[in-house]
């Protein structure tokens, strides 16, 4: 998850060109499948549900390959852009509130709920940064971006600024990306104060026993 977070991050070129495509695909998008695949894992999903999450997630990056790489495909449709974006954050979103169930039941604590709340809470930051893209690819003049950073870097950032309700430098122009940062700040916060403490009320309650 933090390489994810990490190659999200640094300057590669903006999705907007086939450079940075090739790069997005062939780099982040096994990324997303295995950080979400672990998360599920460690969680102790149904094998017929992780497998149904693997072919789902499969079939969406043969689709991105195929219309968004392929160069007949390349360029003739921007609304591509927002729909694998799209995509990918309904997967994410499904993905962590199954992860949230899951862990939410248990009566135990271990190393492997531990990394499943940190995936948890990393997926949100990656969730924000998806809504983000699609606003941005929507309403390109939705963000205040410094001209010396890639978009994607910068998007990132304004995520993780949310999520962890610190802030920055980036200013937003429209509602919807208001709406956006109100909503990660919410969760996140819930995410910690709810979950954790959930968390830490079990691992109490067990040293205690």
């Amino acid at each position: 998850m933090t390489v994810e977070l990490f190659l999200l991050g640094i300057a590669f070129p903006d999705a907007t060109e086939l450079t940075g495509d090739v790069l997005l695909f062939m780099l982040l998008a096994p990324l997303q499948f295995f950080n979400r695949y672990v998360g599920l894992k460690l969680s102790g999903e149904r094998p017929r549900l992780i497998a149904l999450y693997r072919h789902i997630f499969t079939l969406v990056l043969l689709l991105w390959l195929l219309l968004q790489l392929a160069p007949i495909g390349y360029g003739a449709n921007l609304g591509i852009h927002v729909l694998v974006y799209a995509v990918l954050t309904a997967i994410s979103t499904l993905v962590l509130v199954r992860i949230l169930y899951r862990i939410w039941r248990i009566e135990t604590i271990n190393a492997d709920v531990l990394f499943g709340i940190i995936i948890c809470y990393a997926t949100v930051i990656v969730i924000g940064f998806e809504l983000h893209a699609i606003n941005h690819q929507l309403h390109p003049g939705a963000y205040n971006f410094l001209p010396e950073m890639k978009h994607h870097s910068q998007l990132l950032f304004l995520s993780m600024g949310s999520t962890t309700t610190l802030g920055g430098p980036i200013t937003v122009n429209t509602t919807t990306a208001q709406l956006i940062n109100y909503f990660q700040s919410y969760v996140s916060q819930v995410f910690l104060v709810v979950f954790v403490s959930r968390m830490i009320g079990l691992h109490t309650g067990s040293n205690e026993g």
